[in-house]
């Protein structure tokens, strides 16, 4: 069962930030998870919110800003320092480009653009990356252009009209009901995030599923 770093080592580590994926690694995460937008300049960043309101007390708006700018004022990752990370460590890598944004399919096209442009890099080291989003715009889009697309699903009405070959669902969609893990056995399920000790462990006994988890050495031990 493959377990992802929910934006690193987030448990303990300040979330999307270098060293909670560095300490991800240590602790012995298959794969790292993040999410990501456009600034203004167009770099790809590893960030989930739509501000910095959360993560740093600001009203910046990432989309408003500059790379530059908004490392003045918090710590950030681009796609392409991650990508870094994942390729020297080995470590799979889930991507989930958030929507809706004004930019609209330009992050998907970029990301897609980056991931070619290190193509060899990414096969030299073995690694895959998956490509996601709760958008189906955007799934759609993907579809054309990248060969490992997921739909992120928060309900299960999402999961009757979906057929992308990953599909990244909420853990209690799954956890509440035998027939819905059952009817999902011939897919690929990542479930997020799952970072309670008895849904671990309830999950223990269903090796198919992949964990993306907040909680990476707590997953580990429940799930050995």
């Amino acid at each position: 069962m493959k377990i992802y770093a929910h934006r690193g080592y987030s448990e303990k580590f300040p979330e999307g930030s270098k060293i909670a994926y560095l300490e991800a690694v240590k602790a012995g995460a298959d794969g790292f998870e993040c999410d990501v937008r456009l600034t203004k300049d167009r770099e790809i960043v590893c960030f989930h919110d739509r501000s910095l309101r959360r993560i740093a007390g600001k009203g910046t708006v990432i989309s408003r800003a500059t790379l530059e700018e908004i490392r003045e004022q918090t710590e950030i990752l681009t796609l392409s320092e991650l990508l870094d990370i994942a390729i020297l460590h080995r470590k799979d890598l889930l991507i989930e480009t958030k929507h809706p944004v004004a930019s609209g399919g330009a992050i998907e096209k970029l990301v897609v653009d980056l991931l070619s442009r290190r193509a060899s890099d990414i096969k030299n080291s073995g690694i895959e990356i998956i490509i996601m989003s709760f958008s189906y715009m955007a799934v759609w889009r993907l579809r054309r252009i990248y060969p490992l697309v997921g739909k992120v699903i928060a309900y299960r009405i999402g999961l009757l009209f979906n057929r992308t070959p990953v599909i990244a669902v909420n853990k209690d969609l799954i956890l509440k009901s035998d027939l819905m893990r059952k009817s999902l056995n011939a897919r690929r399920v990542l479930l997020w995030t799952v970072n309670e000790r008895n849904k671990l462990r309830l999950l223990k006994a269903h090796p198919q599923f992949e964990i993306i988890t907040d909680r990476i050495e707590v997953a580990r031990e429940e799930l050995q």
